[in-house]
């Protein structure tokens, strides 16, 4: 007993220590490592095959020697050199399939030939006393046994006195199920170890950005804190200075900018807290903080607001307005003509009206076709100074968090583009959604 559980405590050490290393090792590496594996069961699974072929042309032989037995058999009982019994014990010691025809090809004797399921066809029988059925199988093998070319001719000095048709035994039909069997769990194995894969990159990519987006959040932690103390020693300085109060104000405005940023980077990775609430409120809210912000110089852009009676439904306010205002910088990025308008419009959906529809429509550059759904990976941005995050987190916020949808809508190059967001309500049964079952 005390040598088991050493080699139970040996064998725990031993899978920890491996999955250890194989949760840091790469992902190149663990690729490498799959492929190999891969590797290894395929060169298996050649020799799995070469032996099973090798297993069926053995029966093959095997099935041809006993059809030339019974010919030979066959032959010296039509010279009255052997007894019936002879060929009666030659053709009830083997499993092969046989039948003996005139040489007109009416059947005079048959074994062993396969009929429905597992029975045979009766061979004690006497020709016209099968049934249609029976003789309908009999005379199937034979055109089978012919166009195969297993038929031999039985030749009693120098006449013909008939054919032998023989086939196969049933193991090498089975081999064949057997090998096709192998080859497509193989196959399978291969597919699920490669969609297992792009799911592993697909997580550990996810993972590096939530790990970044929370870093960055712990980062911004003691600059802020240093800006509050510097903003309250500006307001003490305020009396004697009105100019630095009133920048006070601007920079705690500001200031709370940066701390609801830090908050939302906070939240990626974790499950936020949604709460029952119109998400009007929180588009006015957003568009009010851009509206001072839009470019006036070099390009005029406005900001319109089609906002439908909808109903409240739960989110995350914070999270909700990082997406909202990710997908306007995004249209603010596009738009490169100097009457740039986007138009933020909401209407109800599902088939009772329960869930909520966002559209933000901008007349920007476009996105060509081909890239509708990579504008939404991690790291993908036409922009030479973009991180390619923005579009991503957002399908994250609002697929993963809020169990809702994003998409391109429609986008036209030189036109401008449109996304749309879905937000359900997780209080309607499914059964009463567009599609559902």
């Amino acid at each position: 007993m005390r040598i088991l559980r050493q080699a139970r405590r040996l064998g725990e050490v031993v899978r920890v220590r491996l999955s250890y290393n194989y949760q840091r090792a790469p992902y190149r590496a663990r690729a490498a490592g799959y492929l190999l594996a891969m590797s290894v069961v395929g060169g298996l699974m050649a020799l799995y095959v070469a032996l099973v072929l090798d297993l069926g042309e053995r029966s093959r032989r095997t099935a041809e020697r006993e059809a030339e037995l019974y010919a030979y058999a066959l032959t010296e009982q039509l010279l009255a050199r052997q007894s019936s019994e002879f060929i009666t014990d030659v053709m009830h010691g083997s499993e092969v399939p046989l039948l003996y025809t005139h040489p007109d090809g009416k059947p005079i004797h048959w074994r062993n030939i396969p009929w429905i399921d597992d029975k045979k066809v009766t061979e004690a029988l006497p020709w016209e006393s099968l049934e249609p059925s029976e003789r309908e199988r009999i005379e199937q093998f034979q055109r089978e046994c012919e166009k195969n070319h297993l038929v031999r001719d039985i030749v009693v000095g120098g006449t013909p006195a008939g054919k032998l048709h023989h086939g196969d035994y049933r193991v090498r039909n089975q081999v064949r199920g057997i090998l096709g069997g192998g080859i497509l769990a193989i196959s399978l194995l291969a597919v699920l170890s490669w969609f297992g894969l792009k799911i592993m990159q697909g997580t550990e990519r996810s993972l590096l950005w939530v790990g970044l987006a929370r870093e960055t959040a712990h980062q911004l932690g003691t600059p802020i804190s240093s800006l509050v103390g510097w903003i309250e020693y500006m307001r003490f300085k305020a009396p004697e200075n009105p100019a630095m109060g009133r920048m006070a104000d601007e920079m705690d405005l500001d200031l709370g900018r940066l701390k609801q940023v830090t908050s939302r980077f906070s939240q990626i990775g974790s499950l936020p807290e949604l709460h029952l609430q119109d998400a009007n409120a929180v588009i006015r809210a957003v568009v009010d903080y851009f509206t001072p912000r839009l470019p006036k110089e070099d390009r005029k852009v406005v900001i319109d607001l089609d906002l439908a009676l909808i109903a409240d439904i739960p989110f995350n306010r914070e999270l909700l307005g990082w997406v909202l205002e990710n997908l306007i910088k995004n249209a603010l990025d596009a738009i490169d003509r100097p009457d740039g308008k986007i138009l933020i419009s909401t209407s109800p959906a599902g088939r009772l009206q329960q869930d909520v529809r966002i559209d933000v429509q901008d007349n920007g550059k476009g996105i060509p076709p081909q890239h509708h759904r990579d504008v939404f990976l991690p790291g993908w941005s036409t922009k030479q100074r973009g991180w390619g995050l923005g579009l991503a987190l957002a399908k994250r916020i609002v697929e993963q968090y809020h169990g809702g949808r994003i998409w391109v809508e429609t986008s036209r190059l030189g036109e401008g583009s449109l996304f749309s967001i879905l937000l359900r309500d997780p209080s309607v049964p499914q059964k009463t959604r567009p599609g559902a079952k």
